[in-house]
């Protein structure tokens, strides 16, 4: 029998439903050796056996964050957070504070403002004269808290060469003013002409993001996180060199625009290579935008209006190219926020389905927001991986009463999909959102934002199926539920502790440790 390097002792929630409840756990090189009480463990133990007693704090897995934009999330960590503002009046004045500090050729990044906060419908000649104030003559670039617009002065419009007459085709808009002027509002594609002259990191500038990438989040009691490919490949490169690093404080699992399936099946590029902190993810799709850019694409017109929003990565393309993926070896992972969007999803899906059990990959819906009960039942019987992020309800509570009134059961039906048999896995969308597990495992289990407003109570998940979410549900999304998101001798070393069980309170948890492959790679 192998010696314990480590034994820990605490209260265990394994989350294995073999043996759900332990008072300690052995680790050997990275692994579980033995989970059990006192007397289990003392048999493995080694004159040379460490000896931890967290006392009554619960151990338990360490969590997966399903969905981050890992380089993004480092990157933005030094931008401006309008993330808590709530009127355009106090934005612009954050904004004229960090003008006034910065030189007058330089660049102002914000990041986190939404529309519906600022009770702002679009932008007009009146808010884009109001940034033109605070931005003091700089370029100002500021990221809507979805990501899928952004809002840019004119300095900004200017040096990326962007006018009232730029053509970006159907995946970009620049909305414009009565009178045919950019408003400096952006929408989808037309915000990465201005993103790409703004901000352009050295490799110095992305290893940096990623240290501190991986920091924040093991803080956070995260090990794991299934990256969402959204960037070119010098930052994708930089995150495979820094990823495989087994000192890395994350594993990754690290997806590719579906645009570069030819160029990954012609070199053998597939799901799943790679060791055992880096590994390759699926072939990203963008079926549509967000529901706060109103970009989100809808069965029916928004609320008051003829929009159903932007079509992305349409139908079309998913036919045509899925199989393309699946024949190369990449598991279609798809971005899908409106009911339209999930439709034209597994219809995708369940053309190739198929192509996608035989080789035994598992395609994944990211964010499911807003599904027509036909189909979660759909992807309930498909067994499609609903990828979802429950803290995004807490500031899109306020967009899908002004803009879905007649369909508010259709967001988030979380509860729904896990009855139909939809295997839920989840994660925060970060920079999107705040990657904090607690918000989240809140948000999933009371369905309230800020104010105690309710979204459709009886999709409420109970503690115990969030937190499978996080942990089981996020390991099996990846093919990875034969060693990671539950403490089983065996399985990774990969361990949280917290100050409290989250089944007795989700309220005033406080992460102590966090442990990946049976190092520590954070203490509060």
């Amino acid at each position: 029998m192998p010696v314990a390097d480590t034994i820990l002792y605490g209260s265990v929630l394994t989350m294995d439903r073999d043996r759900p409840r332990a008072a300690g756990l052995a680790l050997a090189g990275g692994k579980v050796l033995a989970v059990g009480q006192a007397s289990d463990l003392h048999a493995v133990a080694g004159p040379d056996t460490r000896v931890i007693d967290f006392g009554s704090a619960c151990l338990m897995p360490a969590f997966h964050d399903a969905h981050v934009h890992l380089t993004r999330h480092g990157i933005e960590l030094d931008y401006l957070d309008l993330s808590s503002v709530t009127s355009l009046g106090a934005g612009c004045e954050l904004i004229r504070e960090r003008a006034a500090r910065s030189a007058t050729d330089g660049w102002v990044i914000a990041t986190g403002f939404a529309l519906q906060r600022w009770n702002l419908a679009t932008v007009g000649r009146e808010e884009s004269d109001a940034l033109e104030a605070a931005a003091l003559g700089r370029k100002v670039l500021m990221h809507s808290q979805d990501h899928h617009s952004a809002w840019a002065s004119r300095a900004a419009l200017a040096v990326a060469g962007l006018s009232g007459a730029t053509d970006l085709g159907p995946g970009g808009r620049i909305v414009l003013d009565e009178r045919g002027e950019p408003t400096g509002l952006l929408l989808e594609e037309a915000v990465d002409p201005v993103s790409d002259v703004a901000s352009r990191p050295t490799r110095h500038d992305l290893r940096a993001a990623l240290a501190r990438a991986g920091k924040h989040l093991a803080s956070l009691g995260v090990a794991t996180v299934h990256h969402m490919a959204a960037e070119g490949p010098d930052l994708w490169r930089e995150l495979a060199l820094t990823a495989s690093d087994d000192a890395y404080e994350l594993r990754v699992w690290a997806c590719i625009p579906h645009q570069q399936i030819e160029a990954a099946a012609a070199i053998g590029v597939a799901t799943n290579q790679g060791g055992d902190n880096f590994r390759v993810g699926g072939a990203k799709f963008f079926a549509d935008g967000a529901l706060g850019s109103r970009t989100a694409w809808m069965l029916e017109p928004y609320a008051g209006t003829s929009e159903v929003g932007m079509v992305m990565d349409g139908p079309d393309v998913m036919l045509r190219r899925m199989p393309l993926a699946l024949a190369a070896g990449l598991v279609p992972v798809v971005h899908a926020i409106g009911d339209a969007a999930t439709r034209a999803t597994l219809d995708a899906f369940e053309a190739t389905a198929e192509q996608w059990r035989a080789l035994g990959l598992r395609p994944r819906l990211e964010h499911a927001q807003h599904m027509h009960p036909d189909d979660v039942k759909r992807a309930g019987r498909l067994g499609v991986v609903a990828s979802m992020q429950p803290i995004h309800l807490t500031f899109d509570l306020p967009s899908i009463t002004a803009l879905l009134p007649d369909r508010p059961t259709r967001a988030y039906a979380m509860r729904s999909l896990a009855a139909a048999g939809a295997p839920l896995a989840f994660g925060s969308d970060t920079p999107v959102a705040s990657p904090d597990v607690f918000v989240g495992l809140r948000a999933a289990c009371r369905r309230a934002d800020a104010t105690g407003e309710r979204l459709n109570p009886a999709e409420a998940l109970s503690p115990d199926a969030a937190l499978a979410a996080y942990t089981t549900g996020a390991a099996y999304a990846i093919q990875a539920e034969h060693r990671s998101g539950m403490l089983r001798p065996g399985f990774d070393a990969d361990i949280v502790a917290l100050s409290h069980d989250p089944l007795v309170s989700l309220d005033g948890l406080e992460v102590l440790a966090t442990i990946k492959g049976g190092a520590f790679t954070y203490t509060a």
